[in-house]
């Protein structure tokens, strides 16, 4: 089926299917009092949507079924299934959240002494009757629909496996509900831990099991959802199929979980610390630690889970290179919100003392930026040394996998990052030591607490001048070492270069290479006698095929490798040679390219042939030098967003204290 016809007949299936779905909800809703007094008016919209809709669902549907039976590939197709794991997903959704607000009435009944309905629709106020009903109907027919889907889901996927997208869709739909399903778990579970917390006698139960009803019902909702579906996805990685185990989606998804409980567990963390520590200074701290506490406390369970997991998916797999961009994004971005939260402590810690020497009296103003200064730093900087030292050890592995860990675009951005946060606040420092001295030498009184503002500039430029010098260093390191690799690979690796035209376009790759690869050993061979003068190659006796035996890259036009459009002799020697070979797709007349560039400007085949080049040494796989991973780009934009946001929190931190 062409893509126009497709997409023509799901979108209508899919806008017919909702109509109907909705039009008998709100039918049976309607006869059934749920709304109150029957409406005849909504009686004869909800039939005519029916009347109209039904007619036409079917028919495209049953022509989408008779294609899909006709052909395999249809059934297959990446659409199909998009609209099926999508309706499902449309349909699912409501259907949950009518699951909850019928748990939610229910428990209300159960708990509250006056037996009030908590499941009421919004826009109308409803009796238990009313309320019950209403959430039934939604969803027998919601639920009937996407069972019915859901079979038609299985049954293609029985006659035809799911590879490719078609595959993701399922991933997709399968971790969406597992990350809402553990959302609602985790909440709820904080909130029944810090119910349980505040039950310190028998009264507050009466008082406080009407705030019951929303968690539980979160719980009886989420729980169950959590675990169908993450049990289903864990059943497709259980499978063994290397697209199963090679997913990026499941990677992100349990660093985004691993992530967001440790962001979790950090906050309540330095919470429950300064809370303690403002205990220990004879301050009163405000707020209950049992608030943080039982964040905390979920926080920790969900991260300790997906830790072991995570951990557990290692052993079977090894990591490919989408995977490995989505556990650098989250090991930086955790192990840049440790450094800050170190940073951020480390800061205010050093001002405390400033003020204390400058003869501040140590009131309760100090004590309580002692106490929040002092858990920052215990809470971030273990979170910090543990990430980070994970990250490091990974980047001085020697081979692929350091190679990879050195040059990824996430970790460069967080140690630029923190370089250029550091230069910054080394340079607004110093800006003010310079003008507050220049004001005293042209005669300007001294301003009241010039010391201490002094104090602070110098105490910051030095923190900051240790950021910078740690990852400088770290920066330096890796170029030396990522330059003296570069060397080393280059000056092994033999380029053979051929041209079988003029030779004018070998000779310019040839200096080309020269000129940014150095230390790369080159050779040409011209293929026509007009190229070999043109080369100035030195004929070797023994013939192209003993030539291209020894060398381990061949950069030839992709006529070389192809008996019919070239010379067969040196097309036997190209595919003989166990050379990675480089082939560039010049133009020729009667042969066309399909899905790749056709290089008909010889800047852009240099540029094109060097980046290459690059690539092979680097052990990386050859692709278009503007191509971009989503990964890579996903990591970008998050990283100088947790940047920016980073480097405005410290600039504020460090002028609050100056000015």
């Amino acid at each position: 089926m062409s893509n126009i016809r497709r997409w023509y007949i799901l979108l209508v299936t899919t806008i017919s299917l909702h109509a109907i779905a909705w039009a008998v909800i709100a039918l049976l809703r309607n006869v059934l009092g749920v709304w109150g007094d029957l409406s005849t008016e909504g009686v004869a919209f909800q039939v005519a949507v029916l009347v109209i809709g039904l007619p036409i669902f079917l028919i495209h549907w049953l022509w989408a079924q008779r294609l899909a039976a006709a052909d395999p590939e249809e059934r297959g197709a990446a659409l199909r299934r998009f609209f099926l794991y999508g309706n499902m997903t449309a349909l699912l959704a409501p259907a949950a959240s009518n699951l909850f607000n019928l748990f939610q009435g229910l428990l209300g009944m159960l708990l509250d002494p006056q037996g009030r309905w908590y499941g009421a629709l919004r826009y109308i106020e409803t009796s238990p009757f009313q309320g019950i009903m209403g959430r039934l109907v939604a969803l027998l027919v919601l639920g009937a629909i996407w069972f019915y889907l859901r079979q038609v889901a299985q049954a293609d996927a029985a006659r035809v496996p799911m590879v490719g997208y078609a595959a993701l869709m399922q991933r997709i739909y399968l971790f969406i509900f597992a990350t809402i399903g553990l959302v609602l778990t985790s909440e709820s579970l904080a909130s029944l831990l810090h119910w349980f917390m505040l039950q310190t006698d028998a009264d507050m139960f009466a008082v406080g099991r009407i705030t019951l009803i929303a968690p539980i019902a979160s719980l009886l909702l989420g729980l169950p959802l959590w675990v169908l579906f993450w049990y289903a996805a864990q059943q497709r990685f259980a499978s063994g199929k290397i697209e199963e185990h090679e997913s990026a989606l499941r990677k992100f998804y349990l660093h985004a979980a691993i992530f967001l409980s440790a962001l979790a567990t950090i906050g309540s963390a330095s919470l429950i610390l300064n809370g303690m520590l403002q205990t220990l200074l004879g301050l009163n701290p405000e707020g209950d630690i049992r608030d943080a506490l039982s964040v905390s406390l979920t926080g920790i369970l969900v991260w300790v889970y997906h830790a072991r997991v995570l951990r557990a998916d290692m052993t079977h797999i090894r990591e490919v290179p989408q995977q490995a961009g989505v556990r650098r994004l989250s090991w930086y971005l955790v192990a840049s919100i440790g450094l800050s939260a170190s940073l951020s402590g480390m800061t205010g810690l050093i001002s405390v003392v400033i003020r204390a020497i400058s003869g501040s009296a140590f009131g309760d103003p100090l004590r309580e930026q002692v106490a929040w200064s002092l858990a920052a730093l215990i809470a971030g900087l273990p979170v910090w040394i543990i990430i980070w030292r994970r990250a490091q050890g990974l980047a001085e592995v020697d081979g692929e996998v350091g190679d990879g860990e050195r040059g990824s675009l996430v970790r460069r951005i967080y140690l630029y990052g923190f370089l250029f946060i550091a230069t910054l606040t080394i340079l607004s420092s110093l800006i003010y030591i310079v003008y507050q001295i220049l004001r005293l030498i042209l005669g300007e009184p001294t301003p009241s607490g010039l010391g201490t503002s002094i104090a602070h500039a110098v105490a910051f430029s030095l923190i900051a001048s240790g950021v910078l010098l740690y990852h400088g260093m770290i920066l330096r390191a890796e170029g030396q070492r990522r330059s003296s690799m570069q060397a080393q690979r280059e000056a092994t690796l033999r380029v053979m270069i051929l041209d079988m035209d003029d030779g004018h376009f070998g000779r310019a790759l040839r200096e080309r290479l020269g000129h940014e690869l150095p230390s790369l050993n080159l050779m040409t061979i011209g293929l026509t006698p007009v190229a070999s003068a043109t080369l100035n190659a030195i004929p070797d006796p023994r013939g192209v095929t003993a030539q291209l035996a020894e060398v381990g890259l061949i950069i030839a036009p992709w006529q070389a490798a192809l008996a019919q459009a070239g010379n067969s002799e040196v097309a036997q020697a190209v595919a003989a040679s166990p050379a990675h070979k480089l082939l560039i797709p010049k133009p020729a007349t009667g042969w066309d390219w399909v899905g790749a560039n056709v290089w008909h400007d010889e800047e852009d085949a240099l540029k094109a042939v060097v980046g290459a080049v690059r690539q092979v040494l680097n052990g990386d796989p050859v692709r278009p030098l503007n191509e971009t991973s989503p990964i890579n780009i996903l990591g970008a934009i998050v990283g100088v967003i947790v940047v920016f946001f980073l480097l405005m929190f410290i600039i504020s931190a460090i002028f609050s204290s100056l000015f």
